[in-house]
This record gives structure tokens, sequence and C-alpha cells, in this order.
């Protein structure tokens, strides 16, 4: 929800009325709402962006006084205005000048032949737009680091493949986790009130816990005796056409949250969380970006005939389906994890059978391997 200046002088709040003297008082304003929501850090802004990018919006702003322009947007000469000006600017206005990336195949057209190049140089030209996809990184991962990840190894729930629409759970009650930690009813319930798809709609469905990588809308957020139940819309996008067909495949197994807990309380031998922050639930394809970090939560998977049968269900994934190569990339990497934990489980076992048996194994692993190669 940036601070905008509007075309009266005054200043809003995101898209709201125009009623601000000054950017000091909007911006007050604005940090008083989010202190109020117990969010505090995202009013944090930004004017470190290089020089570069102010001396192209100042380019842009002086040709437009000199010569006049219909190109652009208020919004695009409001960005050239900040950045002209070095003003400090929000994460959701960082975020707006990395997507205008899109727009880079028009900024070599003159300014006196067209709107490419004076609102390329407007948001910041070259310097600005790629100031701003490094910042934006950098601070989603900064925020990252503020909050926790519990997962659940449970499938989806249930799937409507014609509507695109998914349920599941996110988290469950009453089950301790590897951290000792164990979920308590009512955790969520003060972020779904505030935060929910009836509250401000803010909490969101990505895929591994990847903010530039939204599944879906979700459109019903609740408590039941069995933990955090959601119903996600998926989007129509790629990857959401991409997560439906993974999830009809039966090749998405966990689910996570990230969530800052706000009141836990020490039990005998566990740690009991009764009231979170929730920011997202992820739907987890469990691998990681490395194709060498094996798999060590293998909980489902506890026999080397079921990581067969996982791998072999990715194989015919792979050779069948019409993803985009994003994905198929990620599943011969969780192919290639799959076969390292398969090895680690035969090696494991071969030392406690006799030589037979453990000569049969190494057959069964050696003809898996020989699979993966042949992508």
């Amino acid at each position: 929800m940036p601070v905008e200046r509007c075309e009266n002088g005054k200043w809003r709040i995101g898209d709201g009325e125009c009623v601000y003297s000054s950017e000091a008082n909007a911006n007050a304003a604005y940090r008083a709402y989010l202190a109020e929501e117990g969010n505090e850090e995202k009013a944090e802004t930004y004017n470190d962006y290089p020089e570069a990018a102010s001396n192209n919006a100042k380019r842009a702003l002086k040709y437009k006084e000199e010569n006049g322009s219909s190109c652009g947007t208020p919004v695009g000469w409001t960005r050239a205005r900040q950045l002209a000006n070095r003003e400090k600017i929000s994460r959701d206005t960082i975020a707006r000048m990395a997507s205008f990336k899109r727009h880079q195949q028009n900024k070599d057209v003159p300014y006196d032949e067209g709107c490419g190049g004076i609102m390329w140089d407007a948001w910041g030209g070259d310097a600005g737009i790629n100031w701003a996809i490094r910042k934006l990184e950098q601070i989603d991962n900064k925020k990252s680091m503020l909050y926790s990840y519990k997962s659940l190894d449970m499938e989806v729930k249930d799937v409507d493949v014609k509507q695109g629409i998914v349920s599941g759970y996110f988290s469950a009650f009453g089950m301790v986790d590897s951290d000792g930690d164990m979920m308590m009813p009512g955790a969520f319930k003060r972020s779904i009130q505030d935060w929910g798809p009836e509250g401000k709609g803010r909490i969101k469905h990505l895929l591994n816990h990847d903010p530039s990588k939204p599944l879906g809308k979700i459109m019903e957020l609740s408590e039941d005796s069995y933990g955090l139940k959601y119903v996600s819309q998926v989007g129509t996008h790629s990857l959401g056409k991409d997560f439906v067909k993974m999830i009809e495949s039966d090749l998405i197994h966990e689910h996570s949250i990230g969530f800052r807990t706000l009141r836990d309380q020490k039990a005998s031998d566990h740690n009991e969380i009764h009231e979170v922050m929730l920011y997202e639930g992820s739907s987890l394809t469990a691998w990681g970006a490395n194709e060498h970090t094996p798999l060590l939560g293998l909980k489902k998977l506890k026999s080397i005939e079921e990581i067969q049968n996982q791998i072999k269900a990715f194989e015919k994934f792979v050779r069948n389906s019409d993803v985009t190569e994003e994905t198929i990339d990620l599943c011969l990497i969780k192919v290639k994890q799959l076969a390292q934990a398969l090895e680690m489980m035969s090696s494991t076992e071969a030392a406690e059978v006799a030589p037979p048996q453990q000569k049969e194994e190494e057959v069964q692993v050696g003809s898996l391997i020989t699979i993966i190669n042949k992508f």
C-alpha cells in the first residue's frame, strides 16, 4: 500500500482518497495504521537506488515539462518525481518498479517517436529497474527470516480440476513436530479474522514459501477439529495449471505455513503454540533448488518400494505431461533426490541382510538410476 502523490497536489495512501496535505503526513498516517495492525516493520522505506535512476527520471520529467507528453499514467509520473527527488519508497513501490521490466522491449524508442523510452526512464531506466529487482529480493529474503515454517505431511483433501479449486490443510493440531512444538486449536483465530479472506485478504497461498510464486487466491480459511483448513481458487497462469496437474497426478504431498509465534507455553515434553500471526500457507513439492541435496524427511516413504513408486510416478508425469520446462526441471531434481535417498536406504538395509538379498537390491537401485539418467 504505497503512499502516492495525486494530480491535485495532495497525497493518498494506496488507492485511498487524496486528503493528505504532504507526503510526510501521509507516511505518518500509514505508519500509524501499520503499527495498529502489529506490522510496523512493513512501513520501512528505501532511497538507496542509484543516482543514475534519479537522473533518468529527471531527464524524462524535463522533456515532459519542455515539450509536453501524453505518455504514461499519473502513477508513472508520480514515480518519476519520487526518483528525481530521491524520496523514500516502499516495498510495494519497489515491486511495481521491478514488474515494469516487462516493458523493456520498448526502452529504446526515442522520446519524440513514442512512449517506450520516456516511460522507461520515468521509472528509473535500466539502473532503477535492475536495482528494484535486486532490492525486492533482498527485502523479501530478510523478511522471510522474521518468521518460522511448519510442515504437514498430508495430501490435498479435494480438487476440482475443471474449476481449479483445491482444498486441504495447511496445519494440524495436537501433533508434536520435529522441533518439539505443538500447534493448538485457536492459534490461527485472530489471523483468520484480521487477515483471512473475510478480513483484509492478505494471507497468501504460495508454492514452496516463494512470494514470487503465488498459486491462487484463498477463498475459505478456517479451523476445524483437525487443523487449519483452506479452500483456494488456483490461478489460470502456467504455475497454477502445472500445480493442478501435479495434484491430479498425486505428486503433491505436503503443506506448510509461514508464521510468527505470538503466544506459546512450555509443557512437560513439548512447546504448545497458542497464537500465531499467519503470513502464508504453502503447498510443497518437497524439493530444494539443489539436485545434489538429498531428501531427509522421508516420513511417508518408509520403504524402498514406496520410493521406487514415487520415482516411477514422476517419470510418467514428465514423459506424458505438457507442463512448463521449469516444472519439468524441478521434477527431475526431485527424481534425483529420491534416487539418492534410495541409495542411502538400500546401503543401510543391505548391511543387515544376507549377500544374495544385497545383490538383488543393488540391481533395483541401479535400474532406477538408469531411468533418471535418460533425461
